[in-house]
């Protein structure tokens, strides 16, 4: 058998191999988003220093902008597109209007 590792959690000796306590379910390796270093706690990384919290809220709030700017590009091009649509109706005077708007996040 191999080394028992004890859970940070709940005390419960666990294999190595075990990815979670087999008593309370908690994680019993915990790996770092920028390094990959495993350690036995999360907090902060033992090798590089990242606190896993921080970092994993950086990356969210990125997916988050990521997400707006390409609804910002899709509006963009929907209102183009609605516009070239409208120029037989219209006579062009809503494209001339929609080009003369000030565009908010250019």
């Amino acid at each position: 058998m191999g080394a028992a590792m004890k859970c940070a959690k709940c005390g419960h000796d666990n294999p190595d191999t075990n990815q979670f306590c087999a008593r309370c379910h908690a994680p019993a390796h915990f790996v770092c988003p920028a390094c990959k270093h495993s350690q036995d706690h999360g907090g902060t990384c033992d090798q590089c220093g990242v606190d896993y919290m921080k970092y994993a809220t950086m990356l969210i709030f990125q997916g988050q902008k990521a997400v707006q700017e390409e609804r910002l590009r899709k509006k963009g091009r929907y209102q183009i597109f609605r516009q070239v649509l409208l120029l037989p109706i219209t006579g062009g005077w809503s494209l001339l209007k929609y080009l003369r708007q000030p565009k908010d996040g250019f």
